[in-house]
């Protein structure tokens, strides 16, 4: 899990694998500090995404667009069962022109984005994980998918984000 959200953030699997080792790191010094009153899951998500928002800001500014040559780590638009070579074509465009509305959002609604639809995680789970209101969180990914609609419109894609 910790290594699949510095994935989708970092975009590169070396610096993914730097993000995850710190994050253990970080916990493995924390440890005594755990409430036991808490679920485990959110305070390591907590962790990771702390150290995922670290890692951008020690980027420098010319590194913040990052571009994925792993296909893995791009997002898949490409319509279900055979598509034809023009399908394929406009599904892989449609993909990276997604990708790059994502990476343009600020970091946490990018966060939020990839923890709801990557993650597939309810919006209290984020919002324990983030340590934010509920209505923060549905607020800010609200906004999220509202930036990549218009950014995706340009396309003229009449997907539903």
């Amino acid at each position: 899990m910790v290594y699949r959200v510095a994935c989708q953030f970092a975009g590169n699997h070396h610096d993914a694998d730097d993000i995850a080792q710190e994050v253990f790191i970080k916990v493995f010094q924390s440890l005594a500090r755990f409430r036991r009153d808490a679920q485990f899951t959110s305070w390591l998500y907590r962790i990771a995404m702390n150290a995922c928002i670290d890692h951008r800001r020690r980027q420098t500014p010319h590194l913040a667009h990052r571009e994925t040559d792993d296909p893995d780590l791009a997002l898949d638009s490409a319509p279900a069962g055979e598509p034809g070579p023009e399908q394929c074509a406009a599904g892989a465009e449609l993909g990276a022109a997604l990708q790059a509305a994502v990476d343009q959002l600020p970091p946490r609604q990018r966060l939020i984005f990839v923890m709801r639809h990557h993650e597939g995680l309810k919006l209290h789970e984020i919002a324990s994980a983030l340590g934010l209101q509920d209505g923060t969180v549905k607020r800010q990914l609200h906004t999220a998918v509202h930036r990549l609609r218009r950014v995706l419109a340009t396309y003229g894609a009449g997907m539903v984000v």
